[in-house]
């Protein structure tokens, strides 16, 4: 462990071990009362928010938050493996040991004889050291075993349709896909005319798991572009309420139309 924890270090592994030393810290008795609170689920949930931010600051080519969020990130990762550690779990050489091994086992085209010469081959290769090699295949009764069942539905979808397309089932052009979407949208129409919200709700799960389908099929990843539309909506709406301000336009059901106007303006500027 690190002695000199307060200073910057000038090492990656000096860096490293500072941090890990830091939340050692905390997390021991006479530490800090939040800290030492945490648990692995409460330390997921803030790694999975930070995850977010770190996004934002990508997607926002904002390299300072870039550089902040990642760090972020990496607070939580740390504390989850503190917390195994302090629980005689495993220690952080063997999760990183083991991830090294994972690393080095499924690239046989860079450690090994095997050769892959595009992204889809080394995929294909992954797979394989996966099933034959560590016996990663799902439960014979059980298709979607390796699927987390604590996914959002977003990414739950997402994983579903990659899993049916590993074997063969999966539209053969966008063409089609953009079919099943107006397909399912017309369905939409149809349950809602019916008056039937049951039928309207299983209908527009229907459309939304085919949107998702199509963005997978572009290779798109459907919550980076649902990310990217809330930024943008959150963006407009809050210059149109700038705009309004300046105005004096009251933002309420009688005047949409001065809204709509607003908001019209400002796609045009952006």
């Amino acid at each position: 462990m690190i002695e000199n924890f307060r200073e910057h270090q000038n090492s990656f592994q000096d860096a490293v071990d500072r941090l890990y030393t830091i939340i050692t810290i905390l997390r021991a008795p006479g530490g800090c009362p939040w800290d030492r609170k945490q648990t692995n689920k409460t330390t997921t949930e803030s790694m999975i928010d930070e995850s977010y931010e770190y996004l934002d600051g990508v997607i926002k080519n904002d390299i300072p938050s870039e550089r902040e969020e990642i760090g972020d990130v990496m607070i939580n990762v740390f504390m989850n493996l503190r917390i195994h550690e302090e629980a005689g779990e495993f220690s952080p050489i063997d999760a990183l040991n083991e991830v090294s091994d994972k690393l080095i086992r499924r690239h046989p085209h860079v450690f090994g004889e095997e050769k892959a010469d595009n992204p889809d081959e080394v995929l294909s290769l992954w797979n394989s050291v996966k099933e034959n090699v560590e016996g990663h295949k799902d439960k014979a009764s059980d298709f979607f075993s390796h699927i987390p069942s604590s996914l959002p539905p977003l990414e739950k979808a997402y994983e579903i349709q990659k899993k049916l397309k590993k074997v063969g089932f999966d539209w053969e052009s966008t063409e089609g896909v953009i079919a099943k979407i107006e397909e399912e949208l017309q369905e939409v129409k149809d349950a809602i005319t019916s008056g039937n919200m049951d039928d309207t709700e299983l209908e527009i799960g229907d459309l939304l798991f085919s949107v998702i389908n199509l963005s997978r099929f572009l290779k798109i990843r459907p919550n980076t572009a649902l990310f990217r539309t809330n930024e943008k909506v959150m963006k407009r709406f809050q210059s149109l309420f700038d705009m309004a301000q300046e105005r004096g336009i009251p933002l309420d059901k009688d005047h949409v139309a001065e809204m709509n106007q607003l908001w019209d303006e400002i796609k045009r500027e952006n």
